[in-house]
């Protein structure tokens, strides 16, 4: 087998009518009820094999549109919310396009604090201040450099003569590489809160804020994520651990491969910590890490639902193409069998992936609560079915870049004729352009308000603020620095990098 055959292998090991499948595939929105998606999976585990996978994860953000709009909440006439470049405390450096700006990777919008119950007792004032303060100052991650401040203040009013107790749902849009957890205080004393996540909400390249109203007007949408996690204690793996890789000194590129057969009928594989992956003659599998074998490496781990592979044996190679006549006796390892739960095993790998994550700072970091992460690994796993046999990356490429909404869930009393004052306060990423020098807009930051959208509150008023902004080369869009009322769906700022 080539070595360029062995690659293609490492990059798919999926089956002629699966790959076939993968190509003509058009991401959508998908169903949100999982209990679906649970019973179609489930009958695969009595002739499948599941092996979870991730550690070779290249990162990307998905090429999604943005752009503005002056639709009132009323449904009023649009009008040019361009507009032209405007002073801010110096020179504006930039004139607006005609058109609407593109971005490569959107951010997801502000969105607006809902309870988890309506509760029509309860009214609410709220004030939206976006931050510039140190816009263009981190230069630690270049995507980081363009975050701004939001503080996201609600006057929440009890108009009833009873006590009213509420659970407050506050949400965070976006993919959970970017996603801030936002310090929720009530009362000026910060609260505990519990992360509901929501499933990855499909989106295309094309979506907009028009998707992200659609996904929060659709109440399955928030009902599925607040439901338990589905239970996959139940579903039967069995586990080989690949540990204790040893090589030789100076072999850099010496490779330890786990080889075995198995009938893709029967069984499905997937894996985590082998950085290869080749399918031989006679139905034969190889997976292997290539220079790890330092005797400091990390658990490998395949996980096999249904079927149980064949004569499982590790074989050292010079390096990752993994040629016959080019084994090496002393690279070596160890591998072990035991039985176990797909829940179990999807814990041990996630939290180990989410670890490592979480500590490399910046759009390489995962900055929600391991749970959450959890939560959205477990929902790709649960959606994402036809795409179970792929290599480590999809999984959690779905359960960490995949666009979604995380509500962040609080405990609160609003006294009878009484008020509280609620308040979220985190970092927003910019929608920005991955792409040449020239590309259009490359030059461009992106931020956006939807007001109403998802939220189940009353809203006797709604401003926006826009602060610390003497330092930002340009901007324009229909909102401006200072206070604004917030009375149309949607609001962008664009800003000059």
């Amino acid at each position: 087998m080539r070595k360029s055959e062995i690659l293609f292998e490492a990059i798919t090991n999926l089956r002629d009518d699966l790959i076939e499948a993968a190509q003509t595939h058009r991401f959508t929105k998908k169903s949100t009820n999982k209990s679906i998606a649970l019973k179609r999976w489930m009958p695969l585990a009595a002739g499948l094999a599941v092996v979870i996978g991730l550690w070779a994860l290249l990162a990307s953000g998905g090429l999604r549109m943005g752009g503005m709009s002056s639709d009132t909440a009323s449904g009023g006439d649009s009008g040019d919310s361009g507009g032209s470049a405007q002073e801010n405390g110096t020179a504006a450096d930039g004139a607006a396009p005609e058109e609407e700006p593109a971005f490569s990777d959107t951010a997801g919008p502000i969105l607006s604090l809902t309870l988890q119950e309506q509760n029509d007792a309860i009214s609410a004032q709220r004030q939206v201040t976006l931050d510039f303060s140190g816009y263009g100052e981190n230069d630690d991650f270049w995507e980081d450099r363009y975050r701004i401040g939001v503080t996201d203040h609600y006057t929440l009013t009890n108009t009833s003569d009873t006590d009213q107790t509420v659970t407050l749902l506050y949400p965070v849009a976006g993919d959970l590489g970017e996603l801030d957890t936002p310090e929720i205080t009530v009362n000026g004393q910060t609260v505990e809160t519990v992360p509901v996540v929501g499933s990855d909400a499909g989106f295309d390249r094309d979506a907009d804020y028009l998707d992200w109203t659609a996904l929060l007007e659709d109440e399955s949408y928030l009902a599925d994520a607040l439901d338990s996690p589905e239970d996959l204690s139940g579903v039967e793996v069995i586990v080989y651990t690949v540990s204790d890789q040893q090589g030789p000194a100076g072999e850099d590129a010496a490779t330890l491969a786990l080889e075995f057969s198995y009938d893709p009928a029967e069984t499905t594989v997937m894996q985590y910590g082998f950085n290869g992956m080749s399918r031989g003659e006679g139905g034969t599998v190889q997976y292997s890490g290539s220079g790890f074998v330092d005797g400091n490496s990390e658990n490998w781990y395949l996980i096999v639902l249904g079927k149980d592979i064949q004569n499982p044996q590790l074989q050292g190679y010079e390096d990752g193409g993994c040629d016959a006549g080019e084994e090496l006796s002393t690279v070596t390892g160890t591998f072990t069998r035991r039985e176990n739960t797909l829940e179990e095993i999807l814990r041990t790998v996630t939290e180990d992936y989410w670890q490592k994550r979480s500590a490399q700072g910046g759009r390489s970091s995962i900055q929600v609560p391991y749970e959450a992460f959890y939560a959205a690994v477990a929902d790709s796993v649960l959606e994402d079915t036809m795409y179970l046999p792929l290599l480590e990356e999809f999984l959690f490429a779905q359960g960490w870049q995949a666009d979604r909404v995380v509500w962040f869930s609080a405990q609160a009393t609003i006294p009878a004729g009484g008020s509280i004052e609620v308040e979220a306060a985190y970092t927003k990423a910019a929608s920005l352009n991955f792409g040449p020098s020239d590309m259009d807009y490359k030059d461009l930051c992106g931020y956006e308000i939807l007001p109403y959208a998802g939220s189940s509150l009353t809203f006797t008023g709604q401003t926006a603020r826009v602060v610390n902004g003497e330092t930002v080369p340009g901007w324009y869009g229909n909102l401006t620095f200072g206070d604004a009322d917030l009375t149309a769906e949607r609001y962008d700022l664009y800003t000059h990098q």
